[in-house]
């Protein structure tokens, strides 16, 4: 996918005015350059790429390979008020947020328990290319007390986890055996409405 930018010459409030998106491209041996992109463009890119995807930031006579570090949004519009490019060296490992897709029905659940999962995403180290869009995790075999940790995931060759924290991704709790007591009782209790 690709970005076709101009190097920005107003302010970022005379750009957006304009229908353009001030952006900034910097990394590996590079100075920040500050660009500006179409918005309906950006817009459209934006709605069907992953956080994960390659771009080219192309401009004057020069195409960049990058990354999008970052996305702000206007908080109350979310319109797209300014994207933050990397351009990566392809021979040089970088850190980059990857989603956590759960798969299956973990038989926990089906047991009673709730599934919990309190990171939506990891931190990897890989080469650029090497980035997986996603990383899947099957909880089919997960029942009440178990999880699966940062260190249990299968990552792609040459893809590591970014942080030494064996931090919990996804489990199963089941309830207690008084909140089990309480709802037996309730399902019990005669129904005083009829």
């Amino acid at each position: 996918m690709q970005f076709k930018a101009q190097i920005r010459d107003a302010k970022a409030k005379a750009l957006r005015r304009q229908s353009r998106i001030p952006a900034v491209v910097y990394g590996s041996g590079q100075n920040p350059i500050n660009l500006s992109l179409d918005k309906k463009e950006t817009v459209a890119i934006l709605r069907k790429a992953r956080r994960t995807d390659i771009f080219e930031v192309v401009f004057e006579d020069k195409t960049f390979r990058c990354i999008i570090k970052e996305v702000q949004k206007h908080p109350v519009t979310s319109d797209i008020y300014h994207v933050d490019f990397y351009k990566f060296d392809p021979s040089k490992h970088i850190n980059i947020e990857v989603p956590i897709v759960l798969k299956g029905d973990a038989k926990g659940v089906k047991a009673g328990g709730d599934l919990y999962q309190p990171r939506k995403s990891i931190m990897l180290n890989s080469l650029p290319d090497r980035i997986p869009h996603e990383i899947i995790v099957d909880v089919s075999n997960l029942d009440i007390g178990d999880s699966i940790h940062a260190f249990d995931l299968e990552l792609p060759e040459g893809v590591k986890i970014a942080s030494s924290k064996n931090f919990e991704i996804v489990g199963v709790v089941g309830k207690s055996k008084e909140e089990q007591a309480t709802e037996e009782q309730e399902s019990q209790a005669p129904d005083s409405s009829s």
